[in-house]
């Protein structure tokens, strides 16, 4: 094994109680191998509407939680972070993030899925 992928529904959620960590934190951790976290990177909201057990029709763009995954980057909870949802909506998502234009970046919509940009 040379990389665990540790996809959960927010990366933000501790995966144990008392401890800050995520899966992908517990996994290197455990481990010693790089890790990759995932799990609604840049929204406010799951993909899965738990009452209707269908796909969200739109998630926000979470500004608070992509700080809070450069701060976990930086203490080498994981070595590495996987984009989905906001990147099908914002092809350009890590340029804007990189250089703080974060006003440009739209909502998530499921209607993204059907198009390519």
């Amino acid at each position: 094994m040379d990389i665990f992928h540790c996809s959960t529904r927010h990366f933000w959620e501790a995966e144990f109680e008392g401890s800050d960590l995520n899966l992908a934190g517990w996994t290197k951790q455990i481990t010693g191998k790089p890790v990759i976290t995932v799990g609604s990177v840049g929204l406010n909201a799951s993909f899965i509407d738990e009452e209707k057990r269908d796909m969200v029709d739109a998630s926000g763009v979470a500004h608070g939680n992509i700080e809070q995954l450069a701060t976990r980057l930086g203490n080498d909870e994981f070595e590495l972070v996987a984009v989905g949802r906001a990147l099908l909506q914002n092809p350009e998502w890590v340029i804007k993030v990189r250089k703080g234009r974060f006003d440009e970046l739209g909502d998530y919509s499921k209607k993204s899925l059907m198009e390519l940009k």
